[in-house]
């Protein structure tokens, strides 16, 4: 068999993931019970025939489980479904491996993918509605980011700085990050925007207690502070080299001496990632890009930052820029 360079099967079952979520089917199994297609089709609200068709396929990727029941009155009863133990871990919510949001969200993102010819063409995004642009998506994919990184980030910024007291998560989405501190007893603070301060708050539960949030846009203005620490994850790839040195410039007066700006995106040179990721960029943002050390340092520099650092984080294809106000 010739190699190809598409994997259609892949792109199949991301697609069939996502529409079985967005219909409802997946929450449909929640209860772990095992249920009739009549029976999940009357939770999802959904057409019997193409509810069977779809668990079906479900259960031929192994997420959900086809049982035989004797005896049964008809033969709709005698088959039902429930969810696998991959799919409850996967799909359900509550699991360190959860991908929920993010297969929505890799879905969401093939829209704009779908539309590359015309960015090629004219060099910037295909307009969209902001009223529907899917932020709980976007932002809830981002709250399931692997607890290897988030353990990685977390370790590889204290090495560095050494004890902090207070970090500001600027653009942190849920607070993904902002809370892997404060479970190390830092004082955090969530800063993004208005719209996902109530996501924040919906993710971040009774922990939400423990961390400040806080609504403005980073690229007008950041919290006074001051904070031992400010991190700003992937965020720098939104926007363009002119704005990301203002928002660098901006954080160095909300640090103490001593303090330190923590950068982590992918980088030219450096994530295997970083070219693809770039188109990505292309077809979502104005302006945005994948940027090299070299912009990293200068920013920082340029800034007043010394002693800057740039780790390759072995839990992701992404790097993490450190830098340091002096002391004195």
């Amino acid at each position: 068999m010739k190699d190809s360079l598409v994997d259609g099967a892949a792109v199949e079952r991301l697609l069939l993931f996502s529409g079985a979520l967005r219909a409802g089917l997946i929450d449909a199994l929640a209860n772990g019970e095992a249920s009739t297609v009549e029976e999940v089709s009357r939770r999802a609200e959904t057409d019997p025939r193409a509810t069977q068709i779809v668990l079906e396929a479900l259960a031929a990727e192994g997420v959900v489980e086809r049982l035989q029941v004797e005896p049964a009155t008809t033969a709709e009863e005698s088959v039902r479904y429930r969810l696998s133990e991959v799919g409850r871990e996967h799909l359900l919510g509550g699991g360190a491996q959860v991908e929920r949001f993010g297969l929505m969200h890799q879905v969401n993102k093939l829209r704009g993918w779908l539309e590359l010819p015309e960015v090629i063409r004219t060099g910037r995004p295909v307009p969209r509605d902001p009223a529907k642009r899917d932020v709980r998506t976007m932002v809830g994919a981002m709250g399931e980011r692997d607890p290897a990184l988030l353990d990685e980030i977390v370790e590889r910024c204290l090495a560095y700085s050494g004890p902090i007291h207070t970090m500001l998560d600027v653009g942190g989405a849920v607070g993904h990050v902002a809370r892997h501190f404060a479970r190390c007893g830092v004082r955090a603070t969530l800063y993004d925007r208005e719209n996902v301060i109530p996501l924040a708050r919906e993710f971040l539960g009774d922990e939400g207690g423990d961390i400040a949030l806080v609504a403005g846009d980073f690229t007008e203005s950041l919290p006074a502070g001051p904070f031992d620490l400010v991190y700003l994850g992937n965020v720098l790839h939104i926007y363009s080299p002119a704005t990301n040195a203002r928002v660098t410039r901006s954080v160095f007066p909300i640090l103490p001496p001593g303090g330190t700006i923590a950068v982590q995106d992918h980088m030219w040179g450096r994530s295997p990632r970083a070219a693809r990721f770039a188109v990505n960029m292309l077809q979502a943002t104005e302006e945005g890009g994948v940027w090299t050390e070299a912009q990293y340092r200068e920013w920082l520099t340029t800034a007043g930052f010394v002693k800057i650092e740039v780790l390759d984080l072995e839990a992701a294809a992404v790097q993490l820029i450190l830098g340091m106000r002096p002391r004195i």
